[in-house]
């Protein structure tokens, strides 16, 4: 007698349940990185018109994976006077759980900063705020992820 080999449909479905719940939880939208601080502020060429500022955005990663950064659109304002926008449009591999810096240079349009001079002058601290999109994401799947920070930054004279 030949033994009998039981197929039931329950290990097609609880393969396909199981297989299903490991895709969605795999594939779940990162954490976005956490800002802390802006460092080696610098200006570049300065002008009436226009001056070119750079510095470092230091980000910490969250995730316990890495990620990449691929594209940053931002538009920058201080004191609630738009002064400039920043493309990056470069690769930046994020390490996981970690400190990692995001290199900004823009031109910023004096005209705007010129009316806030005053203020600027006499405080140490600046409202910024930074409005727009970066595109991150990891094992080739990317997505655009939107920026809405707004926070007080110290400034050094």
């Amino acid at each position: 007698m030949l033994p009998t080999i039981k197929t039931g449909v329950k290990s097609p479905l609880i393969a396909f349940l199981l297989l299903s719940f490991l895709s969605i939880t795999a594939c779940r939208q990162p954490e976005i990185p956490e800002y802390q601080a802006l460092e080696n502020f610098s200006l570049g060429r300065i002008g009436m018109k226009e001056t070119v500022v750079s510095a470092d955005l230091k980000y910490f990663n969250p995730n316990n994976y890495e990620l990449q950064f691929r594209r940053a659109d931002l538009a920058i304002a201080i004191n609630d006077r738009p002064v400039g926008n920043t493309v990056l449009d470069t690769l930046i591999r994020i390490p996981k759980k970690d400190t990692f810096y995001v290199p900004v240079q823009m031109k910023v349009n004096m005209k705007q900063l010129l009316g806030n001079a005053m203020s600027l002058l006499m405080n140490d601290e600046l409202d910024v705020k930074v409005n727009g999109t970066i595109r991150m994401g990891r094992s080739g799947f990317f997505m655009n992820i939107p920026v809405n920070y707004q926070g007080k930054q110290k400034i050094e004279w």
